[in-house]
């Protein structure tokens, strides 16, 4: 038996420990340590929540797109929707020649309406807006005393037909009422919250508007400040 010692290739090959203080090799397995899974962890945690924020957020959204926010109705808080804020009416402009349909089936324009050569009220309402429910009969009121010295005219906003002559039904207004089911009409009377209240004069200058529900005290105040017919 022959006593040399085996090579260091032999040794390899036999599968000899290393000698001590030689480095050894890496376990096969994950390709971080402890702090790399730690990392890993929280941007996991980040991009799942940053999802879960995005479905909220367009939830959200979408709950908003059809709704008529009462509280801004009433703190005469108003919004520009995207891509409406160029074209509305302001207090000294003319009034918009608008289409108008009429609930019941006729139709007209805002020019022939001016054309008549009285004073305009204008109430753009909603049935879904609770403040427009406590207006409209002081509307009434005040239409009913003034006959026709002024004329009213009722615009729909974003309803159905059958929900606005239920409103019409409910506040027993005797006024003429129009149809504006895609709140075209309310845009460029920059009544981007409701109810709102507009006044036009014999000429078809806008003098007044008001966001916000309106008392016969308020109104006839309103009609007096720009030279309206009162009761």
């Amino acid at each position: 038996m022959s006593d040399t010692p085996p090579s260091p290739e032999s040794a390899d090959r036999q599968g000899s420990p290393p000698a001590t203080g030689a480095p050894t090799k890496a376990t096969k397995g994950l390709p971080f340590g402890p702090f790399g899974m730690l990392m890993v962890t929280a941007v996991a945690l980040l991009v799942a929540g940053a999802v879960a924020w995005g479905v909220v957020a367009m939830t959200s959204s979408d709950k908003k797109s059809d709704a008529v926010d009462i509280k801004d109705a009433l703190d005469g808080v108003e919004y520009t929707p995207s891509g409406q804020s160029k074209g509305i009416a302001k207090i000294g402009d003319s009034a918009p020649n608008v289409d108008l349909e009429m609930i019941g089936g006729d139709s007209t324009t805002m020019a022939k309406v001016i054309g008549e050569g009285r004073p305009v009220v204008v109430n753009f309402w909603s049935s879904t807006c609770a403040p427009c429910i406590k207006e409209m009969p002081a509307l009434e009121s005040v239409h009913s005393d003034l006959g026709d010295k002024v004329t009213f005219l009722g615009i729909n906003t974003k309803d159905t037909e059958a929900a606005a002559n239920k409103m019409i039904d409910r506040t027993k207004v005797t006024y003429t009422n129009a149809r504006d089911p895609r709140g075209e009409i309310a845009t460029q009377f920059g009544a981007l919250a409701l109810p709102r209240t507009v006044l036009i004069d014999a000429n078809g200058k806008i003098v007044a508007t008001h966001t916000g529900e309106l008392t016969r005290e308020k109104m006839i105040k309103m009609f007096k400040e720009n030279g309206f017919p009162v009761p």
